[in-house]
């Protein structure tokens, strides 16, 4: 299974967009050599929705970032973070210009936490936006890692 499928595959398990993305991608880079296998998706769930479904940072972008993160940033201080900002910038800004904009609401039109909101969500807008979105961030979260290696 590609790495989209994979997060499309998570995303439609129940896994929010932050947790599918990470999960998937992190796979690829770190598999269980930190330990940290166990804490994904966990230190991905508060993200969904755009940060606790706030509608702010898209779950898809953080999870992206965070993967980012795992593979390519600083472990010290005096360590440089010039590596991982440079691909998570790079991320982020493909990311904006691929779908218009990194923030939840902007992205499903819907506020998710109103009844309607969740409502729409789950009859329409996640297999119809989110889904795309899911795989679109796994995929070139691997490839912007796999490039910066």
């Amino acid at each position: 299974m590609n790495l989209e499928e994979q997060a499309k595959r998570n995303f439609d398990l129940g896994y929010n967009c932050a947790e599918s993305v990470l999960s998937t991608v992190s796979r690829e880079f770190t598999g269980s050599e930190r330990g940290i296998e166990r804490l994904i998706p966990r230190v991905a769930t508060g993200f969904g929705g755009g940060i606790a479904r706030n509608g702010d940072v898209c779950g898809a972008v953080a999870g992206g970032a965070m993967a980012i993160g795992l593979a390519l940033g600083r472990d010290r201080p005096e360590q440089s973070r010039d590596a991982c900002y440079n691909a998570a910038d790079r991320f982020y800004n493909e990311f904006a210009e691929a779908f218009g904009s990194c923030k939840c609401r902007d992205l499903t039109k819907v506020d998710l936490k109103t009844p309607a909101g969740t409502e729409a969500y789950r009859n329409r807008i996640h297999g119809e936006r989110c889904v795309p979105i899911v795989a679109w961030a796994a995929k070139r979260a691997y490839e912007i890692i796999r490039g910066s290696q």
